[in-house]
């Protein structure tokens, strides 16, 4: 292993952790009234905040299904 490769990712880590901590520090602090913080009401919203990856790649799918079927991905010719 190249330990200048070694020394360069290690100085950039940790100069990008310095600089994401100095910007969390610097920024101002927020705080939100209640009424912003509601619980979710629908079935879409709760499923959004528990399972986000799974809710968009079905909605991504579903946006697959309605576009048209000239589409070339849709007939397998890529």
């Amino acid at each position: 292993m190249d330990w200048n490769l070694l020394g360069v990712a290690l100085l950039l880590t940790l100069s990008g952790l310095y600089f994401l901590e100095s910007e969390r520090n610097r920024a101002p602090l927020q705080e939100l009234p209640v009424r912003v913080l509601t619980p979710a009401r629908t079935a879409l919203e709760r499923a959004w905040m528990t399972e986000p990856v799974q809710v968009f790649m079905r909605q991504l799918l579903s946006a697959r299904h309605r576009r048209s079927n000239l589409w070339l991905m849709d007939k397998g010719r890529f």
